[in-house]
């Protein structure tokens, strides 16, 4: 019954917006542009962290790495996805139910030879409706430049012998890892199928692909140090939001609202972590994040918030008067933390 209500409401919309009688408000892209954002990191960017990544691991290997599972929040609604870092790192791909496999040579597989292949899941109209566009193996190759991309529903009966590479290097697998039975190529299945495929493999390593990941990602690249300026100034301004409005009577939730609304506004795609503003007592519990009490005007405001901009996320705390003022303790008080901080720098 809801499918049906919601393909009767999206054919009632369709016939309101053409029916207009001003065709200059239709605008037509000729060319479909897979992203809205402008600013994302390139293509090249990520062909160049897989290269990295190649060219640190030992001769004759592969690596495997994992999207991020699908987590239930209740009922059939999902929490909003989130991509593993390490796999968007090394793919820009954003999406779930995908497998990234990085090979220190190129080999052959019959109809191709690569040093690199991702299965992704293929476009499908009818589940569009509900998810929105997917790139599909087609848009993977052209916009995000992974040489072969495949459907993850071929990843069960895909022929690759790992026992023949000295070295197998894996992400530790996820956990808890829902099957959704009506879909072939989710990550439970292509992780039943890997197991599988590993099961007399003696070469694998969970321990030195995590290493080789950490130390690239230690060192940021210049487009990288951009993406995190972004997210910085966006936190920023949302502390300098809060303080204007910040007063008594307030609760810590309306902080909450304020500086996640600042977030959004500027373009960032989540909170990096969920907000902390713990006020009076709750100022002191490290990572508080239920942010329900009512402020007062004696109480300090610990405000540790972070915007997620394109991937990267920014960490800044900032500990606030309600009532715009500190107490003469206060103020002692947080010159020492913020000499010390300086100091420190």
């Amino acid at each position: 019954m809801k499918k049906i209500l919601f393909y009767f409401t999206c054919i009632i919309i369709s016939h309101s917006v053409f029916s207009q009688n001003d065709d200059s408000s239709i605008i037509i892209d000729k060319e479909e542009k897979p992203f809205y954002d402008e600013d994302l990191l390139p293509a090249d960017f990520f062909t160049c962290r897989r290269k990295a990544l190649r060219d640190s691991m030992p001769a004759n290997s592969v690596a495997i790495i994992f999207s991020n599972p699908v987590r239930n929040r209740s009922n059939d609604v999902d929490y909003e996805y989130h991509q593993n870092p390490d796999f968007y790192y090394l793919t820009g791909f954003t999406e779930p139910n995908a497998i990234l496999i990085v090979f220190k040579e190129e080999h052959n597989f019959g109809d191709f030879t690569t040093d690199e292949i991702i299965f992704v899941p293929e476009r499908d109209p009818k589940e569009e409706v509900w998810t929105g566009k997917r790139l599909g193996t087609n848009g993977v190759e052209k916009y995000l430049k992974i040489k072969k991309a495949l459907p993850n529903t071929k990843f069960r009966d895909f022929e690759i012998v790992f026992k023949k590479f000295d070295k197998v290097l894996l992400e530790r697998l996820p956990e808890g890892v829902a099957n959704d039975e009506k879909n072939p190529g989710d990550l439970f299945s292509m992780l039943q199928s890997l197991n599988m495929k590993l099961e007399k493999a003696k070469n694998t390593d969970l321990h030195k692909l995590d290493y080789y990941l950490a130390s690239m990602r230690q060192v940021k690249q210049p487009e990288e140090i951009e993406m995190l300026k972004k997210a910085i100034d966006i936190t920023c301004d949302a502390q300098i939001t809060l303080m204007k409005h910040l007063k008594p009577g307030m609760t810590e939730y309306q902080t909450e609202a304020i500086v996640e609304y600042v977030f959004k506004h500027h373009g960032a795609e989540y909170p990096g972590f969920p907000s902390i503003q713990g006020s009076g007592e709750n100022s002191c519990i490290l990572h508080y994040t239920s942010n329900r009490k009512p402020l007062y005007s004696n109480n300090l405001l610990v405000s540790d918030i972070g915007a997620e901009y394109h991937g990267y996320t920014a960490d800044v705390t900032r500990t606030l008067p309600v009532d715009g003022k500190f107490s003469p303790e206060e103020k002692a008080i947080y010159n020492i933390v913020l000499e010390a901080q300086q100091a420190g720098i």
